[in-house]
């Protein structure tokens, strides 16, 4: 995959090329390895390991309500209350 502007982690990675599968640890499976989740899990993984939040106030690709509409977000960290 391509080199991102983060710092680099290792990830559960597995299946053939063309059908590789990354572990999402986050949802608590394997998800299939595109560019846009290649890109979404180092950005959790910055969250998780540089930001200090804790993986349980991370939503991945979760519904959310804005100005009256219903929204697909791909990462949403929640507030503690």
């Amino acid at each position: 995959m391509k080199q991102l502007n983060l710092p680099e982690y290792s990830f559960r990675i597995t299946g053939k090329e063309g059908q590789e599968k990354i572990f999402d640890p986050i949802r608590k499976k394997f998800v299939r390895l595109t560019p846009e989740e290649w890109v979404r899990q180092n950005f959790v993984r910055y969250l998780i390991q540089e930001g200090k939040y804790p993986p349980g106030i991370i939503g991945i690709e979760v519904m959310s309500g804005y100005n009256n509409l219903k929204k697909r977000v791909d990462i949403l960290i929640h507030n503690r209350s």
